[in-house]
């Protein structure tokens, strides 16, 4: 997620979660936005809470809740992704969705237009998923077929072009892709035979891994250098950093090290960590089954099911029971196994195996569920009622 930190750092923080009893038990999937959060059911029901100025949460106000509301229009979702301040789905029917904040064309309902309430997003695509950026968002069709669309500075959109868009337009080179991860100012992707692609910005020459120093950015698709094959679904766009997990289970990341954020460990004798053009495994020989990147941090979770964490720590957000920086990956002090996480600014959260939500890190605003705003160095149980 990228040209500057202005632009970027809004899109990648998480707001707090919450469970309450009067809500169907969790399914395994979570979104975060800057300041609301978004559950799908294992029914297909979304609940969104938290902000809800420009109408995040679907509910058909913009009033705020601190407890989670059901997204209007009785739709069953397969899929759902939240960013900065609009949120979109797909349902069981391959139908997209997107609700919120409308600038830029970001909802993709040929309106820049906020909407209170899901509105369907134009052209009568059939999509697989949908995932959210900052200021645009893109989808997969059922074909594999790649579209972007919202704001398209740097060439975010892939199409070779520095036009934005109110409704989908196909990303470039035919590509069947697997996974696409919206950033800030940078879009990558994973096509289905395990290569992976990113365009846009490219903040320092590195955050694209072409394995050159090319500060210009891609307005298309351009092949990340380096001979990992990765999983098709498995990508996840950072402020200035992105990471991957290969076909050999194997987390890989490149872009900015600052924070220690890529977690190939210490930098020189001077304390500089390495920037990286090109993708590199991470420290600690570890395998695993899923990772997610944050604003200067990166969380993973082990085909064992145990949660890593790397990167800045000030407020305890890698859950090690520290506030110190690690620059390699650092257990999560859980006596748990997780399904999902999904990390902000300063704080993370996961869903464990048997449904359980866990939060940890900066509790400001009380974003950690626990009825307090206390920080968090190691996983604690949201609080239910």
């Amino acid at each position: 997620m990228n040209t500057t930190f202005s632009k970027s750092c809004l899109s990648l923080t998480l707001s707090l979660v919450v469970v309450f009893a009067s809500v169907p038990a969790y399914s395994e999937t979570l979104s975060a936005g800057e300041d609301h959060t978004c559950i799908l059911k294992s029914n297909g029901k979304a609940y969104c809470w938290g902000d809800n100025s420009v109408g995040q949460l679907g509910n058909g106000s913009t009033k705020s809740s601190m407890t989670p509301v059901a997204v209007s229009g009785n739709l069953q979702l397969k899929s759902i992704s939240a960013d900065w301040d609009h949120t979109c789905g797909v349902t069981v029917d391959n139908d997209a969705y997107c609700w919120g904040r409308g600038r830029y064309g970001r909802l993709g309902n040929g309106s820049s237009e906020n909407s209170m309430s899901p509105t369907a997003v134009s052209g009568g695509l059939s999509f697989e998923s949908v995932n959210s950026g900052f200021a645009h968002t893109c989808g997969i069709t059922t074909d594999g077929d790649g579209f972007c669309w919202g704001r398209n500075e740097d060439g975010i959109l892939g199409n070779n072009s520095v036009e934005g868009s109110l409704v989908p337009i196909p990303v470039s080179g035919g590509h069947k892709f697997g996974s696409l991860n919206a950033g800030s100012a940078t879009t990558c992707g994973i096509t289905t035979n395990g290569d992976a692609y990113c365009w846009g910005a490219s903040d320092f020459g590195n955050l694209l891994g072409l394995g050159e120093d090319d500060r210009a950015g891609k307005k298309v698709p351009s092949p990340v250098a380096g001979e990992f094959d990765f999983q098709p679904d498995s990508i996840s766009v950072g402020l200035d950093h992105i990471c991957a997990v290969s076909t050999a289970d194997k987390a890989v990341c490149w872009g900015r090290g600052r924070y220690g954020k890529l977690g190939i460990g210490p930098g020189d004798g001077l304390g500089v960590i390495e920037n990286l053009m090109t993708p590199r495994e991470i420290k600690g020989n570890l395998s695993f089954a899923q990772i997610t990147t944050g604003l200067f941090q990166t969380c993973g979770i082990s085909t064992d099911g145990k949660a890593y964490c790397w990167g800045r720590n000030g407020s305890g957000q890698l859950g090690d029971g520290t506030t110190t920086m690690q620059v390699e990956p650092a257990a999560v002090s859980a006596d748990t196994e997780f399904a999902e996480l999904t990390i902000g600014v300063d704080h993370t959260c996961g869903v464990s195996s048997d449904d359980d939500v866990y939060c940890w890190g900066n509790g400001n605003a009380g974003k950690l569920g626990t009825r307090s705003s206390e920080n968090k160095l190691t996983p604690t149980k949201v609080t239910k009622k």
